[in-house]
Formats: C-alpha cells, sequence, structure tokens
C-alpha cells in the first residue's frame, strides 16, 4: 500500500508540473494582466474557461487508473481559474472538466464530476469573498487541500460499496499533488502581480 501511494504521488506531481507548465504560461499573456485587473470581457473569460477547461480533460486522460477511480490532479485547473477571475471563469472551466468526466463513467464517475464543479464554484466564492484580490499563497494552499478531502468526502458518499479502499488509495496522492501545485502556481501568481503592480507604479 505504502509503496502504491508513493508511486501514484509521484506520478500526480509529474502530471502537475505539466498543468502548472500551462497556467504559467498562461500568466504572461495579456488576458492574464486584464483578468486580474478586473478588466473582463467575453474574450478572455473564454480563453480562461477553455485554457483551464482543457487542463482538467488533461488531467483525467493522463491520470493513473485504479480499480474503480482515477487518480489526478483534474481540480487543479477549475481552482487556478476560479482564484484568478472568480465564479463565471471558474464554474466555467469546472464545468467542462466535470461533465467530461462523468461521461467517462466508472464507479467515481457521479463525485469526482461533482466536486470538479465545486473547485471552481468554491473558488470563485472564495475570489467574490477577497474582492476579487488574490487569496496569497497559503490561503490558496489551504483551499486545495479542503477541495480535495472534499473529494474524497463525495467519493466515500456517492460511490459506494468499494468507495473506502478508493480513498485509502488515492486521499494521499491526491491531496498532495493538488496542494503541491496550487502551492507552486500561487507563487508564480504572487511573484506576477507584485511585478505588475511595480509596473503600474
Amino acid at each position: 500500500m505504502v509503496a502504491t501511494i508513493v508511486e501514484l504521488s509521484l506520478m500526480l506531481v509529474a502530471n502537475m508540473v505539466v498543468i502548472v507548465g500551462v497556467a504559467y504560461l498562461v500568466t504572461r499573456t495579456r488576458y492574464f494582466q486584464q483578468v486580474v485587473q478586473h478588466q473582463f470581457t467575453l474574450l478572455n473569460r473564454a480563453i480562461f474557461i477553455l485554457v483551464f477547461g482543457a487542463l482538467a480533460i488533461f488531467a483525467t486522460y493522463a491520470g493513473i487508473p485504479i480499480p474503480g477511480a482515477i487518480a489526478n490532479v483534474r481540480d487543479l485547473g477549475p481552482m487556478f481559474a476560479s482564484l484568478l477571475g472568480g465564479p463565471v471563469i471558474g464554474l466555467g472551466a469546472g464545468l467542462i472538466g466535470g461533465v467530461h468526466r462523468y461521461f467517462l463513467g466508472g464507479l467515481t464517475g457521479l463525485p469526482c464530476s461533482v466536486a470538479t464543479v465545486l473547485a471552481g464554484l468554491f473558488g470563485g466564492l472564495i475570489y467574490l469573498r477577497w474582492d476579487g484580490t488574490f487569496i496569497g499563497v497559503p490561503g490558496a494552499v489551504v483551499f486545495a487541500a479542503l477541495m480535495e478531502s472534499l473529494h474524497m468526502g463525495l467519493i466515500l458518499l456517492l460511490a459506494e460499496p468499494y468507495a473506502v479502499a478508493v480513498v485509502k488509495t488515492i486521499s494521499v496522492p491526491m491531496v498532495l499533488a493538488n496542494a503541491l501545485g496550487m502551492l507552486i502556481f500561487a507563487l508564480i501568481i504572487s511573484h506576477r502581480l507584485m511585478t505588475l503592480d511595480e509596473a503600474l507604479t
């Protein structure tokens, strides 16, 4: 069991690096500057929704199949999107990733698809609570860890009768990889926001 958890963790971290890398490229575009400055347009919202929704789909396909589930970092895309762009962008990305996961079916299809949608929705609510400012590195990491814990709870609630075995296998790797991904991304965002602030002063 320990060897399986370690192996899953390393594989998910590798997937996470790809997602964070693409997200980093997004922060180098003019659309990122527009979104973080609340200059929303139909175009930049659509781009963010599609890019981070596509990252959620990528994470599903790059996930590691185990009996009854897919260990993955799917929720990172909607979480990134929502903390940067609010509930519309976050929910849009979450719906793309969540609906895609639902139609793949399987024992955990329903709880995992719901969790991905909620990742975008709850991140968007945090965005509103903080008046559109980035929540900061510690807050973002805690959010990611709590979101993945909720993900595990939904599996336990909705994916009987094998849910306990699934959660024992994937909970630590998924919480760890998603929290680590959020840590790296939050550090990138904090640096980019600081750079933008300095450029505007």
